[in-house]
């Protein structure tokens, strides 16, 4: 039987609550706060806050997909493995990609701003 809307959401925030036991996950969150706060500060605009929200959004997924990775990996082979460390090593490196392409978007939205701050006091 196909659980209900309400209990497929409590799947998913429990999930999310999995999610925050993880060491790089918290530092992702504060990453997204300060960027957020940031984006209040420096009062960009919506084609800007389209872009950065969604890096958020993206970096955290792929975090929580990360996690999942290396959780099923653990699970399939509790034992050392380089396949499965390579498996695990794989996951985290999509994380790193998107999260070096997120510091450079932040960079090109948010320098401009900066350097105009700086600049023009």
């Amino acid at each position: 039987m196909k659980p209900s809307f309400l209990k497929s959401v409590s799947f998913a925030v429990n999930g999310l609550k999995l999610a925050w036991h993880e060491k790089h996950f918290k530092i992702h969150v504060v990453a997204a706060i300060l960027s957020i706060s940031l984006g209040f500060l420096l009062e960009i605009n919506s084609t800007e806050w389209f872009v950065i929200l969604i890096s958020i959004g993206a970096v955290i997924a792929l975090e929580m997909i990360n996690t999942a990775i290396e959780h099923l990996v653990d699970l399939v082979e509790p034992n050392y493995n380089p396949k499965a460390g390579a498996i695990k090593d794989l996951a985290a490196g999509t994380v790193l990609v998107f999260s070096i392409i997120s510091a450079v978007i932040g960079i090109m939205i948010f320098g401009k701003y900066i350097l105009a701050l700086l600049f023009l006091n």
